[in-house]
């Protein structure tokens, strides 16, 4: 199975809300981490337990990485996290990226990177404070 094969399987597992087939991807000790929630999930157990979560907030969510860009050790790609939250009445569409790799046929590492602009939150503020003009 090539990286980019494993990332398809992840991703109609996904796309299906299929919990047992998104587990069944990855290793016994894998790495999920999704930095928007501020997640770093290690093996089987957590990530199941992250997974139950995102599928219970989401009516749908579902991802699509057309830019894939592999070698032999890891599968960089960008693409869309689209979905909607149960406590939201439009849905959402997020740039997502994704660098996977894989070790004895499996899933080892799986970092998801969102861009959150749009969820962050309002006590967070720019980085750089604005240049005051002193007089």
């Amino acid at each position: 199975m090539t990286l980019k094969t494993h990332l398809e399987a992840y991703c109609n597992a996904f796309n299906a809300r299929s919990l047992d087939g998104v587990l069944d991807q990855f290793t016994e000790h894998a790495l999920f981490e999704m930095p928007l929630l501020g997640q770093r999930l290690f093996g089987r157990a957590e990530i199941a337990a992250g997974l139950r979560c995102i599928f219970a907030a989401t009516e749908t969510a579902s991802l699509a990485f057309p830019e894939v860009v592999a070698s032999d050790l890891v599968v960089i790609a960008e693409g869309q996290l689209r979905g909607k939250l149960h406590r939201d009445t439009t849905p959402f569409a997020l740039p997502a990226a994704v660098v996977l790799e894989a070790k004895a046929g499996k899933i080892a590492r799986l970092s998801t990177y969102l861009d959150a602009r749009l969820h962050r939150l309002w006590s967070d503020g720019p980085i750089f404070a604005p240049a005051q003009a002193w007089a």
